[in-house]
């Protein structure tokens, strides 16, 4: 019985990782054939959620850059202009993104699109781009299309800019409609909290309560590790009720 202090040595961190898998799954508003893939196919089941669905929340740039020492701009901008792929131009328009440089990002993504014209990526950056710049009606035909390949892209990423962009936009009535896809999709706490905030602007008071007590009872009985991971949506779901109480 040797093998038996190592079993329990691999065994807590599978089951930490089943249970990040299952919050993702959860959270995600994954179908549910995936919950009997984690539960039965246990502990292989996990790790093929893993690499099918939550690998998608990963770029490959971004990973290296935690194990590498990020290259400064010049010579983000010196690979962009003498290797100009999507990958060297990608890599620059982040970094300019992450200094609020827009309008020097959006002919980088471009270059990257005419190489790869369905790159999430991409899109969803060059629509991030258009909305920082005024211009989010040029955003919301790009996150239209990132959501019509992959609903669930990037947890949701492109329907929560998609909301913002919409309500810049002054389109109210279609921002609080793609709201309320939004939780039928995945319903979690942080996607009720977006349409309950939509529905206080709309004057849909009564139905922003509901909304909001609904969420925060499913969030009494959710499961501990959900219920920390959602700890900020909670605060956040209390502060809209008693926003709603004061109408």
């Amino acid at each position: 019985m040797h093998w038996l202090p190592y079993y329990e040595f691999l065994a807590l961190p599978q089951l930490a990782f089943t249970v990040w898998m299952l919050v993702d799954c959860y959270r995600r508003g994954a179908d549910s054939f995936w919950f009997w893939v984690i539960f039965l196919l246990w502990p292989v089941g996990p790790w093929a959620y893993f690499f099918v669905v939550k690998m998608k929340d990963y770029s490959w740039t971004s990973g290296w850059t935690l194990f590498h020492h990020r290259p400064a701009l010049d010579e983000l901008r010196y690979r962009a202009e003498q290797t100009p792929t999507l990958a060297s131009h990608l890599e620059l328009a982040q970094r300019l993104i992450e200094r609020q440089e827009h309008t020097d990002a959006i002919p980088h993504l471009e270059a990257a699109l005419k190489m790869e014209p369905d790159h999430a990526q991409v899109i969803y950056s060059l629509a991030a781009c258009f909305k920082e710049q005024g211009h989010p009606e040029q955003a919301i035909p790009l996150l239209e299309k990132i959501m019509a390949r992959d609903r669930a892209w990037s947890n949701y990423a492109a329907w929560h800019l998609l909301i913002a962009a919409q309500a810049e936009h002054g389109d109210n009535q279609a921002a609080l409609q793609i709201c309320r896809e939004l939780v039928r999709f995945a319903p979690t706490l942080q996607h009720h909290c977006l349409l309950a905030e939509r529905l206080l602007e709309a004057g849909m008071t009564q139905e922003a309560r509901q909304v909001l007590e609904q969420s925060l009872d499913a969030h009494r009985y959710a499961p501990g590790p959900v219920r920390r991971l959602n700890r900020r949506w909670a605060s956040e779901a209390r502060r809209l009720q008693k926003q709603a109480l004061g109408r």
